[in-house]
Order: C-alpha cells, then sequence, then structure tokens
C-alpha cells in the first residue's frame, strides 16, 4: 500500500524546488491594508529557503504585515510610516515625512505599484511637482521617497534599485542667514531689555544651543561653580505631549564650557524661578511643581515651550527693528562670528555639536564670502593699472633673457 503524503498544516507555507535549481517558499501572510497574501521567498538550497519560510510564519503570527511585490506605493508609504519611522526616529521627522507624504507624495505616487515604478516615469511626476509647487518642495518630497524606497529594499519584497536616487532636482539651496556681531549685541541689549528670558538667547548667541535644547535645559545640567553646562535632552512635542527627549544625534550631548557673562543671568533666573513659586503659593495662584528642574518656566511653572521662545524673539527682534531672523539664525550667527574670530572648523564642530564637519564647513565657507570680494577687488585694482602691468611684462621678459 502506497502511503499518502503528510499534508502540510494549513498556514505553514510550502517549499518548492523551481526549474532553474533554486527553491521556492510561498506563505500566506497579512498586508498592511488588514488583507492577506501570498508571499514568495527564494534561495539557493532548501534549508536556507525553509528558514525563510519560518521567519515569514513568524511575523504573520506575530501580527506584523509583510509586504509583497504588488503592492502599491500608497500601501507601502502606510506600513513605512507606522512600522518603520514612528518607532525609531524622533516624532518632528516622522511628520515631516508625513506631511510630504499626504500632501505631495500619495496623490502623486500612490496608486503606482512600487516595484515597477520607473525612472523615466517618476522624473515625469517629480518635474510635475516642481512646476506645481517649486523647486524645493520637489525636492523635498524626492528625499522623502528616497528614504521610504531604501527602507523598501531592506524589507525583500523584490525592489532592487532605489529610482528615487537616479532622479535629481535642481533648486536652490537656503542655507539661512546670520548676524554680525553689532547686530547681535543690539539684540542681545534689546532682549536684556524686553524679556526675562534674556539668559536664554545669550545661551543661544555664546553656545549656539538649539531652542529645543535651551528649553530642555535642566538645573542638574549646570554647575555654574565650575562653569559647564551638559546638554543632555531637548524640549519636543511628541504624540504624547511636549516632553524632554534625547537629542537628535549623539554628537549633540556633550559638556560645554560656560561663559562668564551668563552665571549671573543664569543665577537671577533661579532666583526668579523661587520668586514665582513663592508668590503663587501664598496668593493661591495655580503652580505647576517641576519634577525635573527646567531652568526656563513660564509663570505658572511650566517648562518653557520652544514655540514660545520663538515668539518673544519675533516681538523683540520688531521693537528693536532688527528685520527678519528666526532662532536657528541666531544659532549659526554664533558659528559665523567664530569664524571670523578665525576659530578652526573642527573647534566650531564641537561647540555647535554638529554630527558632520560638512555642515560646519558650510558656515565656514559663508563667513569666508568677504575675503573672496577683497580678493576680487584686489585683482580688480590690480587690471585698472595698465602702467603697473606693462612693469610686470618687462620684468617677466627680463627673467626669460637671463
Amino acid at each position: 500500500m502506497v502511503a499518502r503524503r503528510k499534508r502540510n498544516p494549513n498556514g505553514s507555507g510550502t517549499v518548492t524546488k523551481r526549474t532553474d535549481g533554486r527553491y521556492q517558499a510561498a506563505v500566506y501572510v497579512p498586508q498592511p491594508d488588514g488583507t492577506v497574501k501570498r508571499k514568495y521567498a527564494y534561495g539557493k538550497t532548501f534549508d536556507e529557503c525553509d528558514q525563510k519560510r519560518r521567519e515569514l510564519i513568524d511575523r504573520a503570527k506575530g501580527g506584523i504585515p509583510t509586504p509583497t511585490r504588488d503592492m502599491t506605493l500608497g500601501q507601502w508609504f502606510d506600513y513605512w510610516l507606522e512600522v518603520i519611522v514612528k518607532p525609531n526616529l524622533a516624532h518632528r521627522s516622522y511628520e515631516t515625512y508625513e506631511q510630504a507624504v499626504r500632501n505631495h507624495l500619495r496623490p502623486l505616487l500612490g496608486s503606482k505599484v512600487m516595484v515597477k515604478l520607473g525612472v523615466k516615469e517618476l522624473r515625469g511626476d517629480i518635474q510635475r511637482l516642481a512646476q506645481a509647487k517649486g523647486a524645493k518642495t520637489a525636492k523635498h518630497a524626492l528625499r522623502v521617497l528616497s528614504a521610504a524606497l531604501t527602507a523598501a529594499m531592506i524589507e525583500d519584497i523584490g525592489l532592487t534599485r532605489n529610482v528615487a536616487k537616479l532622479v535629481h532636482v535642481r533648486a536652490t539651496t537656503d542655507s539661512g542667514k546670520s548676524w554680525d556681531a553689532v547686530t547681535v549685541l543690539r539684540f542681545l541689549a534689546a532682549a536684556r531689555r524686553l524679556t526675562v528670558y534674556y539668559p536664554a538667547f545669550l545661551l543661544i548667541c555664546l553656545l549656539g544651543l538649539r531652542r529645543a535644547e535651551v528649553c530642555g535645559l535642566r538645573w542638574e545640567n549646570i554647575d555654574l561653580d565650575n562653569r559647564i553646562l551638559w546638554v543632555e535632552q531637548q524640549r519636543q512635542r511628541t504624540s504624547a505631549g511636549t516632553i524632554d527627549v534625547a537629542p537628535k544625534s549623539e554628537t549633540s550631548k556633550a559638556p560645554l564650557p560656560l561663559p562668564a557673562q551668563c552665571i549671573a543671568p543664569l543665577r537671577w533666573t533661579r532666583m526668579r524661578t523661587a520668586m514665582l513659586r513663592e508668590r503663587a503659593i501664598s496668593l493661591g495662584r495655580p503652580w505647576f511643581e517641576d519634577p525635573d528642574g527646567h531652568v526656563f518656566i513660564s509663570r505658572t511653572g511650566h517648562p518653557l515651550l520652544p514655540s514660545n521662545l520663538y515668539l518673544t524673539m519675533q516681538r523683540i527682534i520688531r521693537i528693536a527693528g532688527l528685520g527678519k531672523m528666526n532662532l536657528k539664525g541666531l544659532r549659526k550667527s554664533c558659528g559665523t562670528l567664530l569664524v571670523h574670530l578665525g576659530v578652526h572648523p573642527r573647534i566650531i564642530k564641537a561647540v555647535l555639536r554638529h554630527s558632520r564637519i560638512a555642515t560646519t564647513l558650510d558656515i565656514y565657507a559663508e563667513a569666508l564670502d568677504p575675503d573672496v570680494v577683497e580678493a576680487v577687488a584686489q585683482l580688480d585694482r590690480l587690471l585698472r593699472q595698465p602702467a603697473r602691468i606693462l612693469q610686470l611684462e618687462v620684468a617677466h621678459a627680463g627673467s626669460e633673457v637671463d
């Protein structure tokens, strides 16, 4: 009697040998949109292919969606944002990616099958986006698409190249403007007169702190006696509310020397916090007991929000008549002034805590523009003196005769 072939249990998938000698595993897996589709995996040997089959089954049992080759870009964007971006990147980064997908990429490419997207087709779509929304918007959308497709290549769904890296958009780079020393001094003088958050602006101008880092600064991060400041966290708005999170990169975490002129304003800030607390308690007014001990607080004891610091700066520059500027430009002014003082770029990188030296060199190169202008002016003056040119020619001819 011939023994009947034992069937695999439902949901365990199959492994078969192809005509080309490779092995193929097939497993029904859940999709990001809630449906179930058959997913194929390939291997050179049976054991390799069977291992991939087991991994797909484990993902399915864990409720983790597994994309397939016929997935559209719209379906992939949903999966990428929720499973890859949201758990692993900062909330602000997630918001930036989600807005680019919602406003530009999904309407433009959402219905297209991801593995069938070609360079020519994508180039035409991006050019139309650039014409409708501007080159900078199209370039940003292309960067987000490139990040999404790079993640798709890792997921082993059949995508073998990132077509977004083969499409280019020509857009001007706006690195932001910065102030000179006189304008920075005028701003600090106005801030000292107009706001109690003058010490916060002083830290941005002298140490190049980011606004989120200033708002996330705690008293435990400051040693006034030894004049040291540690950047350990930043204040960010997340899905859980406005909380302290780790800096974006490890290089952002660093001890910095505290300038001497910051000591007295910071001591005054600590006295102001104690005074506000005592007055609120004595008068029965609402007061928030900050367990983390933030340096800069509101009148009710809550940590200062980065958005409020920005609004305060805008009020100051409007009253002082200093023109347009934001907190990022104020931080950049710190780097520009260090360049004019002759500080080496690597030292400036350590002060501003850039993750890449290229970012610092961009500031360095921009700050040297006046030197370039002066060099061209000297050449212009030289070429405006025919007699001097004649002397140079005679001297050159004499050197050749010798």
